[in-house]
């Protein structure tokens, strides 16, 4: 999957040579922007799992080791939307794009039964607010956003290294499978609610500000 995305950011910038006679990257103008910009948009919308770009995200998450999914969830989409910020801002294509990210990360997370797909789903799903307010294209919106992807590497690293630390102690992901760990691991427990209620947006938590 990111081999198809380096091959759109590469032709994109080759394209965009050809057009502009430099590889400098700058704030790009909606209305100035033709197919080299967007072969460049999409190829870093791959990397921010932007629909319909998204599906390798949920499979290569809860496959990567305990600590290669922490570093997969703090930087990979992340960087993306620094990306996006920079470059993309105002692209209205964004904001309709991560508005349906929003919705469709959340309802399969509630369906999901391994814990770190459900974390997988929902990091889709958060990216989804950061891409709309990329696309919104105000100051005030690309200042949450940019916000907001800072407090997420917090709070959605903490997430995955407390599955991957259940997961590490009963060999088991499958929460149907799982139950009253708190008696056994109970500092997992104690910083998971953390990320927990830093996610949901609980008051003097991350999410919240």
């Amino acid at each position: 999957y990111h081999v198809f995305g380096g091959l759109l950011l590469f032709a994109g910038m080759m394209f965009y040579y050809a057009k502009t006679g430099s590889f400098a990257f700058n704030a790009i103008s909606p209305s100035g922007a033709s197919w080299p910009e967007y072969l460049i948009l999409a190829g870093f919308a791959l990397n921010a799992a932007v629909i319909p770009l998204h599906t390798w995200l949920p499979d290569a998450y809860p496959e990567a080791s305990v600590e290669g999914a922490v570093f997969l969830c703090a930087f990979t989409t992340k960087t993306a939307v620094y990306v996006l910020a920079r470059g993309f801002s105002g692209f209205e294509i964004l904001a309709i794009l991560g508005t349906a990210m929003t919705v469709y990360g959340v309802c399969y997370a509630i369906i999901e039964n391994d814990i770190r797909r459900v974390l997988a789903y929902h990091i889709i799903s958060q990216v989804g607010y950061m891409v709309a307010g990329v696309g919104i294209g105000t100051a005030m919106a690309v200042n949450g956003a940019a916000a907001h992807a800072f407090a997420h590497i917090l709070y959605k690293a903490l997430l995955f290294m407390g599955a991957g630390s259940v997961l590490y102690m009963t060999g088991r992901s499958k929460m149907t499978q799982l139950g009253g760990l708190y008696k056994y691991m109970p500092l997992t427990m104690i910083f998971y609610v953390v990320g927990a209620i830093s996610i949901s947006g609980f008051p003097l938590f991350s999410g919240f500000v």
